[in-house]
């Protein structure tokens, strides 16, 4: 009889779109599992922020990246979700600090988002893509504001969901007023965007960030003044954890090996992308979901825990 060949081990990463930082931080994720895991097939593929969750959920991909934010409506079984995932468990966290960005063009006239509101201003908002935590980020800050999707299109605006590259075109070309997003900072394309285009970003109310970071577990932060050359001053806004997360159906000792080999490559994971450079040992198992049971074994191993 001849030597049973054991099944190659398949591993599949759910991260962003192409080209942005997320697909860069997912290719440097799974380099350094290749690294440590050599009999593996490690693969990552495009995926967006919410529904990361829902496909790690189902199985179909063992593993993805999320906002932190969306951990609570994803367990819950609300808005983005339809029903509770039960079967998403963390890893590791991934970088903190993704500020929620309100920019609006100079063209546009909008200096707070308080007259906004007074002026019935018929805005022309862009908040990424459904579902995603920058969409829920817009929707709850529009909220914290006393204003809705519905509102601001009762007075002649409109909300859109495009891409970032999609949404700088609609305002280069003046067909928007502003942008309502949750990213690391500075953000490269809006820099570039803002070398042949006037911009502002404008600062939450205290009121504003509290009720945001009440209603999905963000805190309070600043964009530094001189992040951006259009914006001289701090910026008050709030801001979410990135996370690494896993099926829970995932064998105990696959998740273990996944986490010792993101903790061995720290060093090479600081080189991958600028979000990943303050990723410390002691920051990995600090998330707001229940870790996996491997990932968990390792963190009391290495006195993480």
């Amino acid at each position: 009889m001849g030597c049973q060949r054991q099944a190659t081990e398949k591993i599949t990463m759910s991260g962003g779109s192409l080209g942005g930082g997320w697909s860069a931080i997912s290719e440097g994720v799974t380099s350094a599992l290749r690294r440590e895991m050599p009999g593996a097939a490690i693969t990552h593929e495009v995926g967006l922020d919410g529904a990361n969750a829902a496909m790690v959920d189902s199985g179909k991909v063992q593993l993805g990246l999320l906002h932190s934010a969306m951990v609570g409506p994803a367990l819950a079984g609300e808005y983005p979700y339809s029903q509770r995932l039960q079967n998403i468990r963390g890893i590791t966290r991934i970088y903190p600090d993704s500020a929620y960005h309100f920019v609006v063009t100079a063209e546009s006239g909008i200096t707070s988002i308080e007259e906004i509101k007074q002026k019935k201003y018929p805005l022309r908002l862009s908040v990424m893509y459904r579902g995603s935590l920058m969409e829920t980020s817009s929707r709850a800050l529009l909220e914290a504001y006393g204003m809705s999707y519905e509102e601001i299109e009762s007075w002649g605006g409109k909300i859109y969901f495009r891409a970032l590259a999609a949404t700088l075109d609609l305002m280069k070309d003046g067909r928007l007023d502003a942008i309502g997003y949750t990213v690391q900072y500075p953000e490269t394309q809006l820099n570039e965007a803002s070398l042949t285009q006037d911009f502002r970003v404008l600062p939450l109310s205290e009121e504003a960030i509290d009720s945001v970071n009440r209603k999905l577990g963000t805190y309070a932060t600043k964009i530094p003044a001189g992040t951006y050359r259009f914006a001289p001053a701090d910026t008050p806004t709030f801001a979410d954890v990135c996370v690494l997360i896993a099926y829970g159906g995932m064998p105990e000792e696959e998740a273990y090996r996944v986490t010792r080999a993101l903790h061995k490559n720290l060093d090479y994971l600081h080189t991958v992308h600028k979000a990943l450079s303050k990723l410390e040992a002691a920051d990995m198992p600090r998330m707001n979901l229940p870790l996996h049971p491997g990932a968990e074994r390792f963190y009391r191993e290495a006195g993480l825990l």
